[in-house]
């Protein structure tokens, strides 16, 4: 491995990512100053494009009224952009919108192409597997006695140079987070830490938990000392807590916002160069701001790609004492070292087995260094490693569908919620016919589905009427709340056929979804509707963890609509299996009993049996006589014994 094989992994990526997107218009609305384009969905996600990266873009349209603007926002649900400083009317429907990115890419490439800081970021490399001991002393967390086992064995990470929190669905691993910084700005008084995460989203959740944390454990004058940059936040997430926002910077972010919606035509030479002028002292002094602010706080919070962007300014600054990646597991491993050299030692929080980074080059290269995250260099076990293992969200059976499925079956309830009635309250309810002890539900569809064109995309019409009528009937007979109830499918096409079901069925707040955007969310319900399971985009690794992400979003129910074309995908078909066993009380046969009969293995066929540590139903046998197929009923994957093993075994034992 080497800076080169970087490099050209950069060079691959930003060759396959085109210089600009076109987007045809569905719909132009003007509010304000500002303009509401609603564009055509796109198909398939790996080719979705529609994200918050898209915001501080430049947008353009052709002829007859040929003008450009600014990005502001995206609402990607909704497949929406928000122009701001319009220079003529936009695109109306039926027209042409082209959107200029950000060049995310050449950031990252021109920090490589610095040879020096190059070499700092590969030996970050080598030493990602092979932590060393930089601290004597965990953190104590005395403050926070109602932490896990997993949770307090987390706060001894930051005794490493570089280290992982392993946090699964609904471990608390955001939570965990806030405690372990807390304590140790608590515990390091001139220690510098900085947070980075890969969305906004993200950076809000982990810097508000940091404050909370730090709020509960009454350390009031650490609260002053952390402070989220950035423009993009959400203000709501802030209220009561705006000291985590610095002031000046606020002012700053407008007077930009106010300069730019008033750029000149390009054809007014004089005025666009006096008014570039204008916007580049401007963005040079909230530089500045921020850069300020990086030196007076403790900790300082943004986004990995404004680290990339901002990289030349942070290496001014001081080397921070902790870099923080939260969300890890969706940065690519070459931006990550980049950012790397900023700190003396470094913190990995993230689930490999949810989302990853998102690259549009197959090549072996980019795979490697931007496909691939940090996670992909974590240590198998070892002290730098903490795995939290005890989840509070999913309802038992939907835990463990989640566990075998994704985590070997090492996710498991806690202990300290299992038993609580409260807890199992919420979490036992019928849901339109679906009893309230049953937590993972199937729901047959006898169709399939199809590329529509009206749809541009695949849709299954039977399964999104089919939830069109559950969700009616969950809320208007059984009184659950529509917020309490998420749909998620991963095709754009099938998600705006369900949207239109549920408004015929007269259901409205019911968020319909594509899976990645559901990602650090929760709510009591998740309705999965595959619609085309078969699909090639659906048999990849990457689509396992999709639908870890949408099955472990539910706290009460799992709905998952199946057809049998459903079962070529084979973890749908693990899943449907699993669930078909787990169901009803089943007495089990120690394989031990069996082989002694004149007819084993044929005496084993539909039998639930015990064969070690695995148990199941026996599916098959092959023709034979030598080999034994069972369902296992954990998993719901196939598994196969040798016949002549297992006889030996049970002679063995008697």
């Amino acid at each position: 491995m080497s800076v080169l094989d970087i490099r050209s992994a950069i060079g691959q990526e930003r060759d396959a990512t085109p210089a600009y997107y076109d987007f045809k218009v569905l719909e132009s609305v003007l509010e304000g100053g500002l303009c509401r384009i609603t564009i055509q969905p796109q198909a398939v996600y790996p080719k979705v494009v529609l994200d918050e990266s898209l915001e501080d873009a430049e947008a353009w349209w052709p002829k007859p009224h040929k003008g450009s603007a600014k990005v502001l926002a995206v609402a990607a649900e909704e497949d929406q952009i928000i122009l701001k400083g319009a220079t003529s009317r936009p695109p109306v429907k039926d027209g042409l919108l082209r959107i200029y990115p950000p060049q995310y890419l050449d950031a990252l490439l021109h920090c490589w192409l610095d040879n020096s800081w190059a070499h700092q970021a590969m030996a970050c490399w080598q030493g990602l597997d092979t932590s060393v001991r930089v601290a004597a002393n965990p953190l104590s967390g005395h403050a926070f006695r109602w932490l896990r086992r997993a949770q307090r064995q987390a706060l001894k990470l930051v005794q490493y140079s570089s280290s992982f929190l392993y946090g699964p669905p609904g471990t608390g691993k955001t939570t965990t987070l806030g405690v372990l910084l807390a304590e140790y700005l608590h515990m390091n008084p001139r220690a510098r830490v900085l947070l980075l995460s890969t969305t906004n989203h993200a950076v809000d959740q982990a810097t508000v938990a940091v404050d909370k944390a730090l709020e509960q454990s009454k350390r009031e004058a650490l609260r002053k000392t952390i402070k989220r940059l950035g423009s993009r936040f959400v203000a709501s997430h802030y209220a009561g807590r705006e000291h985590l926002l610095p002031v000046r910077d606020k002012r700053l972010i407008k007077q930009l916002a106010d300069l730019q919606a008033q750029r000149p035509s390009d054809t007014e030479l004089a005025e666009l160069r006096l008014w570039k002028e204008q916007v580049q002292a401007l963005e040079q002094k909230l530089r500045s701001q921020s850069l300020e602010v990086l030196r007076q706080n403790r900790l300082s919070c943004m986004t990995t790609t404004r680290a990339a962007f901002t990289l030349q300014d942070l290496r001014t600054l001081p080397t921070f004492d902790l870099v923080v990646f939260d969300e890890a597991s969706q940065v690519g491993l070459a931006h990550a070292l980049a950012l790397m050299p900023l700190g003396r030692s470094h913190l990995f929080a993230g689930d490999p087995q949810q989302l990853s980074p998102v690259v549009r080059s197959p090549a072996t290269l980019v795979q490697r260094w931007l496909g691939s995250s940090p996670f992909s260099k974590k240590p198998v076990n070892g002290p730098s490693v903490c795995f939290l293992d005890e989840q509070s969200r999913m309802a038992e059976p939907i835990c463990g569908l989640v566990s075998h499925l994704f985590y070997d079956g090492l996710l498991r309830v806690a202990e300290g919620v299992k038993d609580d009635a409260k807890w199992l309250a919420t979490r036992r309810r019928e849901f339109a016919g679906i009893p309230p002890d049953v937590h993972v539900h199937t729901e047959d569809v006898s169709t399939e589905g199809a590329w529509s064109q009206t749809y541009n995309g695949p849709i299954r019409y039977e399964s999104a009427d089919r939830i069109g009528q559950l969700v009616a009937t969950a809320v208007q007979q059984d009184g659950w709340d529509p917020k309490g109830i998420v749909v998620l499918t991963p095709f754009r096409a099938q998600r705006a056929l369900i949207r239109r079901r549920l408004r015929e069925h007269g259901v409205h707040h019911v968020k319909v979804s594509t899976v990645h955007r559901a990602q650090g969310s929760e709510v009591p319900v998740i309705i999965f509707d595959p619609a085309e399971a078969a699909n090639p985009f659906l048999l990849s690794d990457e689509a396992k963890r999709l639908m870890n992400v949408a099955f472990s979003r539910a706290q009460a129910k799992v709905v998952l609509m199946h057809s049998p074309g459903d079962s070529a995908n084979p973890l749908i078909d693990q899943a449907i299996h699993r669930v078909r066993l787990q169901a009803g009380a089943r007495s089990v046969t120690q394989i031990e009993d069996l082989v002694q009969n004149t007819d084993f293995p044929t005496c084993t066929l539909g039998k639930f049996v015990q064969i070690g540590k695995h148990f199941g139903e026996v599916c098959a046998i092959s023709r034979d006589g030598s080999v034994l197929t069972m369902r296992n009923a954990n998993t719901g994957a196939e598994q196969t014994f040798m016949v002549n093993v297992l006889r030996a075994k049970g002679r063995a034992s008697t």
